[in-house]
């Protein structure tokens, strides 16, 4: 919940008014008890909804024009010098929040004189919020609490950066920069998708945003503002003549629930108009970015038999996540929701990320084989490492199909909620029976602890006829995590649940939903984790991890991971602490048993290679995970390791991830097309103007020639 007043709301204390014979800075009294206020608080998926809202003061109001407002076109690509002029410390400040919006980086007050004759500002000083550094004792979490007082845990954010903007007043009313220092010693947010995240001293500078140049806003696009990024356009497939939108009627949608009851679960009918609707609002879609994907079939009568769409921030996001796919069919079965299935991954912030999604008339195998076909060459025919589906005959054999080479695994989460229907009496008279079972089969550490654990449940409980076990058991190797070790798929741990679209699918769509409201809500929905992407890319920007004890190895991740792998590297590395090593081979090869009881089932091998300094552990975590076990972190100092190579490292878990993405060809080719069409418009608008486009593009293609020889490009 957040609630904003006016700043003459409440009244002043007598304490600020007293003199009590202390020294004191005379400030206006302001406060007034105004009643002005807005309130909002979060709701489902992110959303802020106002629940409050007191419209009138109880003072007079400022006219407009001494609003704080900073119109883009004012300041666009003026840059602060010594001997700037500004009005007033205001317009000064405003100018340099602004400036540092555009440019990517925070601002604060560093300091400020005042009149000794009246108390008012005669300089003020503005720093990036990188300035000095944070004290030692604040960045060091000790878990003790130090001198008895609780600490609150703060993220240290200053590196000494220099960056400053000094304005001091002169005669007339004139302030003038004085001191500037522009160079930053880090990174900046030079993304505009980061910088509107940027808070300078917690004030709201409002930035107008130019009306010309963009697309309108439409119900269903979130994204229509993204740039495009990878892969080829949709392909279309039915006369596209009809650009009009088409919400089906009441009747049009009973009829097709009707048709589907008649029909059975996996049968479900849209009609003509709809289809022509939804392929025309997906036709805009990809008109106003390249990159947008979509491809569909139709029966003989025209009607939509299975669509698949997938948009620019989807496909950029496979390229740099795309190693482990899950692939959620989960609602195909259920009669009264809409055929949906999506591709979903794990960023580097291990949030969830949309890879794509589908609708689907018929959950037959030839069904499956089209949209997993056109997913692929939706991702540039780039397979993925791992792909995780639902437990199905005909999922499984159109996945063999057409990923041969992916490790295909079942949804243990799938397993685990449909083993708790089928034995819900063993659930409800046994209450350890579920952390015993999950336990099994989440967190054995070897096959032999795994099959050991599962048959003392069969025989405890009395489970050994049970039909339903048995058929989970025979297809173990897919979904037991002890026996998934053999491929990556970006799990971190075990007993993680990825997040899931699933209870906000199941709360808004069924079968009397539009398609075209089904796909503007499922997009508003997914709009909502491409921002919480974007908080947490900002965040990592501006903020460092705290370190629970100075080790090398862990001031280093803490520069590479972000925030969320380096706290669970981080507590890889504290629990590696409270193992013991044994070496069990020496030579060139040394192995080293880890564990931290006497339990033979826990304890893993580490096996270290010395001419290569490489190392690698029987519990495979770095295989799967692409972070370090515990096992390695505890052997790696012993045999003179402390700092971590590249090849621990993975990209995909770094705050870099996300660089060098490169653009397609296609879509680089259709992104100069789309300007092109506005430089024609606006070039032929007159023939003076015409001369100067002419004459421009002649210059233009004559520089981009030149940049095609000088890297070898021929014509």
């Amino acid at each position: 919940m957040r609630r904003f007043v006016c700043s003459k709301e409440g009244f002043h204390t007598k304490k600020d008014s007293a003199d009590d014979g202390k020294k004191r800075r005379k400030r206006a009294t302001i406060r007034e008890g105004c009643q002005a206020m807005i309130e909002v608080i979060q709701k489902y998926y992110g959303r802020w909804v106002v629940t409050k809202f007191v419209k009138e003061h109880n003072h007079a109001v400022l006219p407009p024009s001494r609003v704080r407002y900073v119109a883009p076109e004012e300041y666009a690509d003026l840059e602060p010098f010594i001997g700037m002029e500004f009005p007033t410390h205001e317009d000064a400040q405003t100018f340099y929040y602004a400036y540092a919006s555009r440019v990517g980086f925070d601002v604060r007050i560093r300091l400020s004189r005042r009149s000794t004759r009246d108390e008012s500002f005669v300089m003020r000083r503005f720093v990036c919020t990188k300035e000095g550094f944070t004290p030692y004792e604040e960045n060091f979490d000790d878990g003790g609490g130090g001198g008895g007082k609780r600490r609150r845990n703060r993220t240290p954010t200053r590196e000494g950066c220099k960056a400053m903007f000094e304005v001091i007043k002169k005669d007339y009313e004139r302030w003038i920069v004085s001191k500037l220092v522009l160079e930053h010693t880090h990174e900046l947010a030079v993304a505009p998708s980061r910088v509107h995240y940027i808070q300078s001293q917690s004030e709201v500078v409002v930035l107008a945003k130019s009306g010309g140049g963009g697309t309108p806003r439409e119900t269903a696009s979130a994204l229509n503002s993204l740039a495009p990024q990878i892969g080829e356009p949709g392909r279309g497939g039915l006369d596209h003549h009809h650009h009009h939108h088409h919400h089906p009627t009441g009747g049009e949608q009973d009829a097709r629930n009707d048709t589907r009851e008649a029909a059975g679960q996996s049968s479900f009918v849209i009609g003509v108009e709809e289809t022509q609707s939804l392929l025309d609002y997906f036709k805009r879609l990809q008109d106003e970015n390249p990159a947008f994907f979509y491809a569909f079939q139709v029966d003989k009568n025209d009607c939509l038999t299975s669509v698949f769409w997938a948009d620019a921030k989807a496909r950029m996001s496979y390229y740099c996540f795309g190693d482990a796919v899950t692939f959620d069919s989960s609602f195909l079965g259920n009669k009264s929701m809409l055929p949906f299935v999506t591709f979903t991954g794990v960023n580097h912030h291990l949030q969830s990320v949309i890879f794509g999604g589908a609708l689907l008339t018929c959950d037959s195998e030839a069904s499956f084989v089209w949209v997993f076909e056109n997913w692929l060459l939706a991702m540039c025919s780039r397979p993925p490492v791992s792909l995780v589906t639902d437990h199905s005959e005909v999922i499984g054999a159109a996945a063999a199909k057409v990923f041969p080479s992916t490790r295909h695994r079942i949804n243990k989460w799938s397993i685990l909620s449909r083993t708790r229907e089928n034995l819900s009496n063993i659930y409800s008279k046994h209450a350890t029976f579920q952390a015993e079972f999950e336990s099994c089969v989440l967190a054995s550490e070897t096959v032999e602890a795994f099959e050991s654990d599962w048959n003392s449940i069969l025989d405890r409980y009395g489970l050994r006829e049970n039909l339903w076990l048995q058929s989970v058991y025979g297809f173990r190797h897919q979904w037991v995590s002890v026996y998934t070790k053999d491929a990556f798929s970006a799990e971190i741990s075990a007993t993680r649940r990825p997040e899931s679209l699933s209870r906000f699918y199941e709360k808004y769509f069924n079968t009397k939903t539009s398609l075209l409201v089904f796909v503007s809500l499922f997009e508003q929905a997914v709009s909502c984790w491409y921002e919480n992407e974007a908080l947490e890319d900002f965040a990592n920007m501006y903020t460092k991890p705290v370190l629970k004890t100075p080790s090398l190895l862990l001031k280093q991740a803490a520069e590479f991971y972000t925030r969320t792998i380096f706290d669970v590297f981080q507590d890889e590395f504290i629990e590696s602490l409270g193992y013991h090593v044994d070496r069990v081979e020496d030579g060139e090869v040394c192995k080293y048993s880890v564990a931290k009881d006497e339990d033979a089932r826990t304890t893993c091998v580490v096996t270290y290679a010395s001419s290569e300094k490489k190392a690698s552990c029987s519990c495979c975590k770095f295989e799967v995970s692409g972070i370090l076990c515990r096992h390695i972190l505890r052997v790696l100092p012993i045999v003179g390791v402390c700092a971590l190579s590249e090849e621990y490292i993975l990209k995909r878990w770094t705050k870099n991830a996300k660089n060098g993405f490169v653009l397609d060809e296609c879509v680089r080719y259709n992104d100069i097309c789309r300007d092109a069409t506005k430089y024609a418009k606006e070039g032929s608008s007159s023939m003076e103007v015409y001369k100067v486009a002419k004459e421009a593009l002649q210059m233009a293609f004559g520089e981009v020639v030149a940049a095609k020889k000088s890297i070898g490009c021929t014509m």
